[in-house]
């Protein structure tokens, strides 16, 4: 029977990310998809002659030097397989009558020429973000020797500081800036991430800020591009990449994993594979309850996954256009931020929209057609998007409910889409709403996250640990893992995964080195002193 060395339940980005690490490294692995499409949230599907992107708006991409999907790309030789377009700005913001669009690159200083009273507070903001980038430019165990070796001096002093005071992007704000609506601007895509600045946690804000504000990228291709692009390495590698394959046991012998038993949905049939590891790229509640034997107690790790809260989710309104929105609206941005100007003169304490109605809560409006994002062949099809904050227990509704919620939601947001640009609806020849529910269904997380666990808490101890603490060769890799959600957290959670899976001695080792290294610089100088 054959035997991989690493077998991947489920194909979103974390776990591609992770099989092509292992596979880089010679591993076979096995990727089994219940879906009939690979890439969970980074998927495309068809509507009108046309693709959907499911989930990807733009990703943040900041230089070498600030952002590490460079160097994992660089490891996975992604480039060549991937297209990736630079958007014209990091967005704009529409507030009734008012227009702000922040540029890349000079965004400080776009700030200050809109905000000049607040010049000293926006360079506070940008010098904090950058610190808070640097640091965490490198997991440790990929740190060259001697950022490792002088890291307790330069960097762990600093992460220590962040896990005790948890600082938060509204406290960070509140310290920084006194003027409310830059604070809002500042913080106007919280809805990508969380729905209360006050508990979204400062380095989740700051570090995808601030490649943002370098530069950001879209998919040519959308994001089934960049998908197919993870499992191509897989198989390029001796893998297989399998859909419809749903996952129902994980195989145990003792207290190691050792394969798992799925049901291939197109021939119908049971099938047991067998593999040195398991890696769960999905809701880790689903291994606990669903996928491990019931007979035996998970309260090591249960005792984790039920500790962090998930409240955040979103809905979607995917519009397909008849006619290019740019040719209607010289001035459309590529993101543009709708914002209700009454919500816009609150004081920024009263930013958290886990409560606030569609009329009045924020949203953004994306306009594919701005980049040639490949997305349609045809001079008449054009993706637009709707995207705000969503909160599950607002959809858990009767199906008759659930559809009627659907339709006043919908007809509230194009409504105010319309308001916006008059006349654009004039020619959506499609739309359709995605809630919660939708992303439930789709990729089985509790209450419909697409980011995993919320994003309250600084550092490792507020997300999934990489592995089983009572399953042996039982790994996680998705957006519940540590450093978080989103499609670039997605990506580096993968990544280091598939690292610690191929090398899970990499860091005691180079701590080993380091004071071996300490201990001989010290013994030379001790000589030099003594033969003064």
């Amino acid at each position: 029977m054959k035997k991989y060395d690493a077998i991947i339940i489920g194909s979103g980005l974390g776990g591609l990310t992770c099989g092509a690490t292992l596979a880089k490294k010679g591993k076979k692995v096995l990727v089994l998809e219940q879906h009939n499409l690979i890439g969970g949230c980074a998927t495309c599907f068809s509507r009108k002659g046309m693709l959907v992107d499911a989930g990807l708006h733009e990703i943040d991409f900041g230089t070498p030097e600030m952002d590490q999907k460079h160097y994992i790309f660089d490891q996975l030789g992604l480039w060549e397989k991937v297209n990736f377009i630079p958007l014209p700005t990091a967005w704009s913001i529409q507030v009734g009558d008012q227009h702000y669009t922040i540029p890349h690159k000079n965004t400080a200083q776009a700030l200050k020429k809109m905000f000049p009273h607040e010049s000293r507070g926006i360079d506070r903001y940008f010098k904090m973000m950058k610190l808070q980038t640097k640091k965490v430019v490198r997991f440790p165990f990929e740190m060259k020797f001697f950022s490792f070796f002088f890291a307790p001096i330069t960097t762990l002093p600093f992460l220590l500081y962040n896990a005790i005071t948890n600082r938060t992007t509204g406290k960070i704000l509140d310290d920084c800036i006194k003027d409310s609506k830059l604070k809002r601007i500042l913080n106007i895509n919280i809805v990508y991430y969380h729905h209360d600045p006050y508990k979204f946690i400062w380095s989740f804000h700051a570090i995808p800020q601030y490649n943002y504000y370098t530069q950001g990228m879209y998919v040519k291709g959308g994001s089934q591009a960049l998908s197919n692009a993870i499992a191509s390495i897989i198989t390029e590698g001796g893998g297989e990449v399998r859909t419809k394959s749903d996952v129902t046991d994980i195989l145990l012998e003792g207290n190691k994993a050792i394969g798992v038993r799925y049901i291939d949905k197109k021939s119908k049939e049971e099938v047991e594979v067998y593999a040195d590891c398991v890696v769960a790229n999905c809701d880790p509640m689903i291994v606990y309850q669903t996928l491990l034997p019931q007979n035996r107690s998970y309260a090591k790790d249960l005792q984790i996954t039920k500790n962090f809260p998930i409240t955040t989710s979103l809905i979607s309104i995917y519009m397909i256009f008849d006619k290019n929105p740019n040719d209607l609206y010289s001035d459309m941005d590529y993101s543009t931020f709708i914002v209700n100007p009454t919500n816009f003169e609150k004081d920024f304490k009263e930013s958290d929209c886990e409560n606030m109605s569609y009329e009045e809560m924020d949203f953004v409006f994306v306009n594919y057609s701005k980049v040639d994002s490949g997305l349609s062949d045809r001079e008449d099809r054009h993706l637009g998007v709707i995207t705000t904050y969503g909160k599950y227990e607002d959809w858990d509704l009767d199906k008759e409910s659930y559809q009627n919620k659907k339709a006043e939601v919908k007809k509230i947001l194009e409504d105010r889409l319309e308001k916006a640009f008059p006349g654009i609806m004039a020619h959506c020849i499609h739309s359709e709403l995605s809630t919660p529910k939708t992303i439930q269904r789709y990729i089985r997380t509790r209450k419909g996250t697409p980011y995993g666990y919320d994003q309250n808490q600084e550092g490792y101890i507020g997300r999934e640990r990489f592995k089983s603490k009572t399953i042996k060769n039982l790994y996680f890799a998705s957006a519940f893992g540590f450093p978080g959600g989103g499609f670039t957290g997605a990506i580096l959670t993968g990544f280091r995964t598939g690292r610690k899976i191929l090398d899970p001695y990499a860091w005691p080792r180079k701590l080993a080195l380091c004071v071996l290294f300490g201990f001989g610089i010290s013994k030379a100088i001790e000589l030099i002193l003594r033969s003064l």
